[in-house]
């Protein structure tokens, strides 16, 4: 429990629950910018350099995991969470096909810290990403995975299955921007798995087109969410209830199998805008 405790402290470090970067100064800071370490190019257009800028979104990412049954079947976590803002673009499929989506501020935060303290959550890696608005990006949640078989509920709650061929499970983002407030970030998720396998395929670019080898990607539309939050809000992604089904996509990509124990994974995602020169 205690390596618990200091795995999720230095999460809330690297997240900033600490409050932002030491010798800020909030009065000058963008607020766009503050508790970023400063990107190439902020000084600089802080000191009135009139070069062209573009937004992009730097994406804080850290995969917990937490024994069986403790977020699925619980509501000690989610009940710090905001799921009204989350629109399931597929009816209420999410819960159905076992996922669970909720948003946090940054001052809630400190408490959702605490509760997965309390759940012994253990922080499997923590990366970042770059995105330019309105391009997606993949986060392989399992990888090189064997043939599997999803059942999926669709929109009229009627339920489907098939088998998918070796590859890697994923969700898909894509974030745009309010441009009257570009604070604001819209996330349009979709869980998707790639094909091992690549198979030639004709692309088309400048020129003539070109022959080039690339995998299949099966998209799971039944489960595609959307949220918009400010940025520096936290999104949450966990399994839900339904993902005790073994077949149910909540338990294909949010649930691990490790020597016969099954673990459930938690996303935790902090989108951030910020600008740079455009070169």
């Amino acid at each position: 429990m205690k390596k618990a405790a200091l795995s999720i402290a230095l999460l809330a470090a690297s997240l900033g629950c600490n409050g932002g970067d030491p010798g800020s100064d909030p009065k000058t800071a963008n607020p766009i910018m503050a508790g970023r370490p400063l990107m190439p190019g902020d000084q600089a257009k802080q000191k009135g350099d009139q070069k062209r800028y573009i937004l992009l979104v730097y994406l804080k990412m850290t995969t917990i995991s937490v024994p069986t049954g403790t977020v699925s079947t619980s509501e000690k976590l989610w009940s710090y969470l905001d799921e009204e803002c989350v629109t399931a673009l597929r009816s209420a499929n999410l819960g159905r096909n076992g996922l669970r989506v909720g948003v946090v501020d940054q001052q809630g935060w400190k408490d959702v810290v605490k509760v997965l303290e309390e759940l012994t959550g253990r922080q499997l890696k923590a990366t970042t990403m770059l995105s330019q608005p309105g391009e997606p990006f993949n986060i392989a949640l399992k990888q090189q995975q064997p043939v599997q078989t999803v059942f999926v509920f669709s929109d009229d709650r009627t339920l489907e299955g098939r088998d998918y061929p070796e590859g890697d499970n994923l969700l898909t983002l894509s974030c745009t921007l309010n441009e009257d407030d570009p604070s604001k970030i819209m996330i349009t998720a979709m869980p998707q798995i790639r094909t091992a396998a690549y198979r030639p395929r004709f692309i088309e670019g400048a020129g003539l087109p070109r022959m080039a080898a690339m995998p299949d990607y099966y998209s799971f539309d039944a489960a595609t969410f959307q949220v918009t939050l400010p940025s520096k809000n936290v999104l949450i992604v966990g399994p839900g209830s339904e993902s005790r089904r073994s077949s149910s996509i909540g338990h294909e990509f949010l649930v691990r199998n490790n020597k016969g124990v099954e673990y459930e994974t938690v996303l935790v995602l902090i989108p951030e805008v910020f600008a740079t020169p455009l070169r």
